[in-house]
């Protein structure tokens, strides 16, 4: 499971998370969770969190990813 913690462009951060080939599960707060049917959380969460931070429309965004 990969979450992404973000206050603000949810909608954002799940398209470029769904883009990568995760699947949403669930909204919690602020926390959104996928699930990551090839497995390996860790290197996918790693990927996607380079991927976001290189978007322009994201960059003065706080926000993590994690794998649980």
């Amino acid at each position: 499971m990969i979450i992404v913690n973000a206050p603000l462009k949810q909608e954002t951060f799940q398209k470029y998370a769904e883009d990568e080939g995760l699947v949403f599960i669930k909204k919690s707060g602020m926390k959104l969770f996928f699930e990551n049917p090839e497995g390996e959380d860790g290197k996918k969460a790693e990927a996607l969190k380079k991927k976001l931070k290189g978007e322009k429309e994201l960059a003065a965004i706080y926000f993590s990813v994690q794998a649980q």
